[in-house]
């Protein structure tokens, strides 16, 4: 296997700088993203996420005080640090202004 294949539908850009509400029925939650892509973003685990969280989520990624760029997504996995959402289908425009917004605070690793 060569090292550093990437096996993902949409390469992953690692990002630490964006805060993230993710909105549920019954409530809203604060937490950093830690990388995002074309199809999902995983964030960091709130501190005060509850294990059975029901969807519907809408995540809100603050760039800055004039910039949120607003997803439909549906949880993929709930890990010990992290939360990782999928984007649902028919967001392109919003997709493309995420991804758009991430160049311009893109780390170097």
């Amino acid at each position: 296997m060569v090292q550093g294949y990437e096996k993902r539908r949409h390469p992953r850009t690692e990002i630490s700088a964006v805060a993230v509400l993710v909105a549920s029925a019954r409530g809203g939650y604060l937490t950093n993203a830690q990388d995002i892509s074309g199809g999902g973003a995983r964030l960091t685990l709130p501190l005060t996420w509850k294990e059975g969280i029901q969807p519907p989520f809408r995540l809100f990624f603050i760039f800055d005080e004039d910039t949120v760029v607003d997803m439909r997504a549906t949880l993929v996995r709930a890990g010990d640090d992290h939360l990782a959402f999928q984007f649902d289908a028919g967001q392109p425009a919003e997709i493309d202004q995420l991804l758009y917004e991430t160049r311009f605070i893109v780390q170097t690793v």
